[in-house]
């Protein structure tokens, strides 16, 4: 009887500190403060689509001007996230750069607040009911070219921690579904911890990780939230760079130090970047944390670092931009 009780106020005490856990990071989110207000211009909407005989939703803001055959940029949500808070996570970065650039930008409603990404070990229900994402994924796409008339062929997907986690998934088992990816710390779960199956096929993929990062540490190991440590053990940034640019077989790379914008030289941007048949690409953010890297937001101290010498958004969109122009 004695074991039982003491059995019983481990799993309720692991439940209680799981339970905190969960409020501390959704507060720290909460507690990231955009420099500017929302944009004015467009219009933001949710809409509704039944997967797997699930409700699914997502957020989009409609640009002031958008043409017919626009790009289309999906923002993924980390852990405990939802879509107003990523829009809030970015700054609203991605929402006036579609105003300058006319491209429609989507936040995808995770389910039950989560990605079913490709880390085996991760204890929330998206992983445990084997929720299709990545199906998901592509349902939007077709309800947007029906929605919106939007180029199906320039599609970008970025997304943070968890969301990250996702662009993995996107690149091993939608490859063709998607021209760029740029997944925000976050890095490829070790094989033991995988239970992705890659497609073998190269893609474009920007990775953008902080060094400084204590919740998916730049280096590789276990990814640990709040002491939760259940999504296992990752690859370094290194390694998860070095697995795509291999697979695209290039042999070509650019090391370039970004230029300091904010006076802190605490911190710094170091871009490494190999353009063979596909662009891959490693930003190294030199004492970031667990962010989103860019001047226009400002993140609490838990996630340990800001970065403000790179404008994320512009930075995919100049990639973006690159792929997209038609070459003699």
């Amino acid at each position: 009887m004695v074991v039982l009780k003491s059995k019983l106020s481990l799993l309720l005490i692991s439940i209680a500190l799981g339970a905190f856990s969960a409020y501390i990071f959704i507060f720290s989110y909460i507690n990231v403060i955009p420099v500017k207000e929302a944009p004015s211009e467009g219009q933001y909407k949710t809409f509704e689509l039944v997967h797997d005989n699930i409700l699914r939703t997502y957020d989009v803001y409609v640009p002031e001007k958008l043409e017919a055959g626009s790009p289309v940029f999906f923002v993924f949500h980390g852990s405990f996230g939802t879509s107003e808070v990523m829009r809030i996570a970015t700054g609203y970065d991605f929402e006036y750069l579609a105003e300058e650039k006319g491209f429609l930008v989507v936040y995808p409603q995770g389910y039950e607040k989560f990605w079913n990404d490709c880390r085996a070990s991760a204890d929330y229900e998206a992983n445990l009911k084997n929720i299709d994402d990545v199906g998901f994924f592509k349902k939007m796409v077709q309800a947007l070219e029906k929605d919106f008339s939007i180029n199906s062929s320039q599609v970008v997907a970025t997304g943070i921690s968890n969301g990250g986690q996702m662009m993995y998934r996107l690149a091993y088992e939608a490859p063709e579904d998607v021209l760029l990816l740029a997944p925000l710390v976050s890095t490829i779960p070790i094989a033991e911890n995988n239970h992705c199956k890659s497609s073998g096929t190269s893609v474009n993929i920007m990775i953008f990780n902080g060094t400084a990062d204590q919740i998916a540490p730049y280096e590789g190991g276990l990814v640990s939230l709040f002491g939760n440590d259940s999504r296992g053990i990752v690859q370094s940034s290194e390694d998860t760079y070095k697995y795509w640019k291999d697979l695209d077989n290039s042999n070509q790379e650019e090391i370039i130090k970004l230029k300091e914008l904010d006076g802190d030289l605490d911190s710094s941007v170091i871009k490494r970047i190999s353009k063979g048949n596909k662009i891959v690409a490693l930003y190294t953010l030199v004492n970031g944390g667990h962010i989103y890297a860019s001047p226009n937001v400002e993140y609490s101290s838990y996630f340990n670092g800001n970065v403000r010498d790179i404008n994320t958004s512009e930075e995919i969109y100049s990639v973006f931009e690159s792929l997209t122009i038609e070459r003699p």
